[in-house]
């Protein structure tokens, strides 16, 4: 039995091809994930007005940012991706850091900027 997230698990082993596969027994993860997934929801919805000054164009901060610093969008796309890096680095490396975001939060954007990010490199097809 093995603690995760407060709760007790086991773990199984095996394959069909003799190698050994280690699989965790619950729905935690998926749990997780799930509320990582609406807490990025969340935070894009909340967030994309102000960003896209209701324009309709989610990448409208990235290609003004992009304008205004001689850089391409993808360019203005990393440092801002890189701040939430940044942030999820250094609370990696001492939580007791004070953040001015939490970190909760940070993930989320994190994930909601390789959308943003991904979205990006695809538009240039």
């Amino acid at each position: 039995m093995t603690k995760l997230f407060n709760e007790d698990y086991t773990f199984e082993s095996g394959s069909t091809d003799g190698t050994d596969i280690v699989y965790l027994n619950g729905d935690s993860y998926e749990k997780c994930v799930q509320e990582l997934e609406l807490l990025a929801k969340t935070i894009e919805d909340s967030k994309r007005p102000g960003y896209t000054q209701a324009n309709g164009d989610v990448l409208s901060n990235f290609r003004k940012a992009a304008e205004l610093s001689g850089t391409t969008p993808m360019q203005a796309w990393g440092v801002y991706f890189y701040k939430h890096v940044a942030a999820i680095m250094s609370y990696a490396k001492d939580p007791s850091i004070p953040q001015a975001e939490d970190i909760e939060g940070r993930f989320a954007d994190a994930m909601n900027y390789l959308k943003l990010g991904f979205y990006i490199l695809k538009e240039k097809e």
